[in-house]
């Protein structure tokens, strides 16, 4: 489930159409000509070109040499800029509960229908290490650190058992989905009433008599980074 749509007239047509437009150039990967990328947004050429044109001048579409649009940096630089955000208030809590549970601490984001690792941040004295990189990348549905990002959410028809046992309260549990062997424990960070972040610990699956208590730790740090960013 989204959040509930804005009412026709409340949106603007022009920046709908160009966000439309950076959604599409996402779908493809050899970019799209001024008709193509009209052909996909259901409008004359011109309307195309000129939106490809603004988007190419404020850098967020960059033009190859056979005339094609692709997606530019500029995007990437507004991403990042979020990533940085996130993790200015995150950080320094992620190594703190890593060092004092002697856990390591993940933190992951929702693009689109996946959960990309933002940050994994093992104790120093770690006795293992998961090498969970950051940018990897699983399907929301999947893991602990995922399915608690859909647990934040509002309920959808279909949803898992797993979503709705971990709405219901408050945290998810998996074992084995992402490393072998290793328990993986998130609370979903919600920030006005939506959820594209979760924050978890993952442990081996030796310590999961300890889940109720590290589920505690983990629901309270996902409560003080959601309070940090608004």
């Amino acid at each position: 489930m989204t959040e509930e749509p804005a009412r026709s007239g409340e949106i603007a047509q022009t920046l709908d159409r160009g966000l439309r437009l950076l959604e599409i150039l996402a779908e493809v990967d050899q970019g799209l000509s001024p008709t193509e990328a009209a052909a996909r947004l259901g409008v004359h050429r011109s309307i195309a070109a000129r939106l490809l044109a603004t988007l190419l001048h404020r850098g967020f579409v960059r033009r190859n040499r056979e005339g094609r649009y692709l997606l530019g940096m500029g995007l990437f630089t507004l991403a990042r800029q979020v990533s940085q955000n996130l993790m200015v208030v995150a950080g320094p809590l992620l190594t703190e509960i890593a060092e004092r549970l002697d856990a390591t601490a993940v933190m992951h984001v929702a693009d689109g229908d996946g959960a990309v690792t933002l940050a994994s941040v093992e104790p120093k004295r770690a006795s293992f290490h998961i090498g969970l990189r950051t940018g990897s990348r699983h399907p929301l549905g999947t893991a602990a650190t995922g399915i608690a990002i859909l647990a934040g959410r509002p309920p959808e028809p279909g949803e898992s058992d797993k979503v709705s046992h971990g709405r219901g309260r408050g945290y998810v549990v998996t074992t084995g989905e992402l490393v072998p062997n290793f328990t993986g424990i998130a609370a979903p960070i919600v920030v006005n009433g939506w959820c594209d972040a979760s924050v978890g610990v993952v442990i081996p699956k030796e310590r999961k008599h300890d889940e109720k208590v590290l589920a505690g730790e983990v629901i309270a740090l996902a409560g003080r980074i959601a309070l940090g960013l608004t």
